[in-house]
């Protein structure tokens, strides 16, 4: 079915956006005992983002995301607990020397249009993706060879550990059907299908009857793509089940709809330039300016890990919902717990500055250098209001040791373009390490938007190669843990940190409270999709 653009839900639309704008009354009909009859128990309406990153295709990203679990099959997956297990394939066999990985897949797996999901249909994708290079980095696969109809054999050219978690997030496409217009008409062999896409507007799933695994309870699953504040309109009006909410809203109260608030490993920080002003770089292939005078002084950076109160800010920006952030990956098997410093400390942090050489000569309270104030300016997504309650309150402690911090909101499309040569409040977090090599390896720089502190560090270099190279997770999360600190130098708090991570935030919905979600495993990066993993578990009770 090719994916309409004619609205269709478009009372619930209308309410949403005609209550959040206009401050209308809600619809009576919207509320009344028919809207809650046993009927709906089969349909949701979810307002928890902007949903539509990648457009159903992973060659656009689909998948990067955590997206792919309600629409495409993976060959692995992840579960509650944070194991690798499998999803189209049965198993994984990996050889001593960790280049040869063998999926026997299961064989009763069709697409939503019924056709069987084959061994071809994974070579095809994974070479599709190698050749396409942008949105998954598969250069080290050497080959991908079918073995029979329901067996697939992977070679690579080295060792790469975290090649088993991008098996959980390439999801799998019709070698027979897809084309350059596969947005238009996605074929997956996930739970849902796609049946309507209003760009900007709505997408709408429904059951997709082929499916392999545990049949959800709910088959019509329809998305409201609104901003924060309608979205809680449209929780306020009753036309919405579950939508996201950031913590400045955690306590407003909609009848019949409870707060559900999940651990996440998703983490907000600042990006610091290390690099000093006057550098050209890339961008997504745009040219762009690097470097900052004030932000590539070490001295800078440490006062701000140490003197900034990473609770008071979450205390104060979150309204207590998160959790202090010193890495990307607080607490996982490859965090090294060495890094987890006292902060708050603003003595110590004024201490830095003057060993530093910065000092107040003209007491207006912010600190010099070789004429130079430590001043810089810090960008935040304009359309996000916890990265930009964070960044307001990050500039009003940095004050009291000194630093002068400029809050700027900006679209992200601006912010990529001028975040290597300004601080960014930057987020990332996901259930595998590799975010840390496309963070601080300077052999990603100029790529995508890698590495945006353009950090360049030989000694982290070599841990992440090592890393990345390995043929055992525990042999990788040893150079994982090294690379941030290996007792002299590193990203971390104790080295380097182009990257001042401050908190893990909680993700916050309301919620039916008729609606039981199920286990769910800690959250990673990406509040829209976070939720779904566990879909086939969800259930209503009237």
């Amino acid at each position: 079915m090719k994916i309409s653009k004619v609205s269709v839900s478009f009372l619930a639309l209308l309410c949403a956006f005609v209550f959040a704008f206009t401050g209308c009354s809600t619809n009576p009909a919207m509320n009344s005992e028919e809207a809650k009859t046993p009927e709906t128990k089969e349909e949701l309406v979810l307002a928890v983002g902007k949903t539509d990153t990648g457009l159903f295709d992973p060659k656009k990203g689909w998948g990067t995301h955590a997206q792919i679990r309600l629409t495409h099959s993976s060959l692995l997956t992840i579960d509650s607990d944070l194991n690798f297990i499998g999803d189209l394939a049965k198993y994984y066999e990996v050889s001593k020397d960790a280049l040869t990985w063998t999926f026997p897949l299961r064989n009763d797996v069709k697409f939503s249009s019924g056709e069987p999901v084959t061994a071809e249909d994974v070579k095809f994708t994974y070479e599709m993706l190698k050749e396409d290079g942008i949105k998954f980095d598969l250069s080290f696969v050497k080959s991908v060879e079918v073995v029979d109809s329901n067996t697939i054999v992977f070679t690579l050219n080295e060792p790469r550990s975290t090649f088993v978690s991008q098996l959980t997030e390439i999801g799998i496409v019709p070698k027979a059907h897809y084309d350059d217009n596969y947005s238009q008409n996605p074929i997956g062999s996930g739970p849902y299908k796609v049946v309507q896409y209003n760009d900007g507007q709505q997408i709408i799933m429904e059951y997709n009857p082929y499916w392999y695994g545990t049949e959800p309870q709910f088959k019509k699953l329809i998305f409201l793509l609104l901003e924060e504040d309608a979205a809680l309109a449209a929780a306020k009006a009753g036309t919405a089940d579950i939508v996201y909410v950031p913590p400045t809203f955690a306590n407003q109260k909609v009848e019949g709809m409870t707060l559900r608030k999940f651990e996440s490993i998703d983490s907000r920080g600042i990006t610091m330039p290390t690099q000093k002003s006057g550098g050209k770089g890339k961008i997504n292939n745009n040219d762009v300016a690097v470097g900052n005078d004030v932000t590539s002084d070490l001295a800078i950076r440490k006062a701000l890990s140490v003197g900034l109160d990473r609770q008071g800010l979450i205390d104060v920006a979150l309204d207590g919902y998160g959790q202090k952030a010193f890495s990307l990956c607080d607490y996982l098997p490859w965090f090294n717990e060495e890094t987890a410093i006292e902060d708050g400390n603003i003595g110590e942090a004024k201490k830095i500055l003057a060993d530093g050489g910065w000092i107040d000569t003209n007491n207006d309270g912010i600190v010099e250098k070789d004429g130079m104030k430590a001043e810089f300016n810090l960008l935040f997504s304009s359309s996000d209001q916890l990265r930009s309650d964070l960044s307001l309150t990050v500039a009003d402690m940095a004050k009291e040791f000194g630093i002068k911090i400029n809050a700027i909101g900006k679209t992200w499309d601006e912010i990529y373009i001028e975040g290597k040569a300004n601080a960014v409040l930057w987020g990332g977090g996901r259930h595998h390490p590799h975010q840390l090599y496309t963070m601080y390896s300077s052999k990603v720089i100029d790529q995508g938007y890698n590495n945006m502190t353009v950090y360049i560090n030989p000694a982290v270099d070599k841990y992440l190669d090592r890393a990345m190279h390995a043929a055992t997770q525990e042999e990788a999360n040893k150079y994982w843990k090294l690379a941030q600190w290996d007792g002299t130098t590193g990203f971390s708090t104790l080295g380097d940190m182009p990257i001042i991570w401050l908190a893990r935030v909680d993700h916050l919905y309301l919620a039916n409270e008729k609606l039981d979600l199920g286990r769910q495993p800690i959250h990673s990066h990406g509040h829209e999709w976070a939720l779904f993993g566990n879909i086939t578990e969800w259930t209503w009770s009237n």
